[in-house]
């Protein structure tokens, strides 16, 4: 399940600090590197994630800020999207990039943060030729686009333009109504 939320939001700033700081992919690779991995060979910057001196037996933790958020403007983003969703707690927050011909594969996100947090998207560079994908839905976004979208289903994202999509993805306990 997946909704667009809201269109034209001003992404300019981010994919502008994306291309000054090339070297903030890929610091982090625990989703990327595991050749099983649904994410294999794709890229991540980590800008918030768990803090490990919270982390608990079942994996809930505190999120703390990462340095790509010091470099990037993450929390302009953030905190007007958390306030339009009527966040409650900020999780993390990641931004990924597939690359052209590359798939995000067919999966579905487990874990504790997965399950305790809302997942919103926020578009920052795409094209037509590029999808997320439901079993039974699929939604083409454009920079700008704010997206939610439901990881406990299984999704899968498609890249066969020829640039880069990028989509920074926010966690938000919210009510679920």
């Amino acid at each position: 399940m997946i909704r667009l939320l809201w269109e034209g939001l001003d992404v300019a700033p981010m994919k502008k600090a994306l291309a000054k700081n090339p070297h903030l992919w890929d610091q982090q690779c625990a989703r990327t590197e595991p050749e099983d991995s649904p994410h294999h060979g794709l890229s991540d910057i980590w800008a918030r994630f768990s803090d490990p001196k919270t982390i608990q037996a079942d994996g809930s933790h505190d999120s703390v800020w990462y340095q790509p958020a010091d470099v990037l403007p993450v929390r302009e983003v953030v905190f007007p999207l958390m306030a339009a969703v009527k966040g409650e707690r900020l999780g993390g927050v990641l931004i990924t990039r597939i690359k052209p011909g590359q798939v995000c594969k067919p999966h579905t996100d487990p874990g504790w943060h997965a399950r305790y947090y809302d997942k919103y998207a926020v578009q920052i560079e795409a094209a037509p030729e590029q999808a997320f994908y439901f079993e039974k839905e699929s939604l083409v976004t454009r920079p700008g686009d704010v997206f939610w979208f439901d990881n406990s289903l299984t999704h899968w994202v498609t890249n066969d333009s020829q640039i880069d999509r990028i989509t920074m993805i926010v966690c938000i306990k919210t009510e679920r109504n």
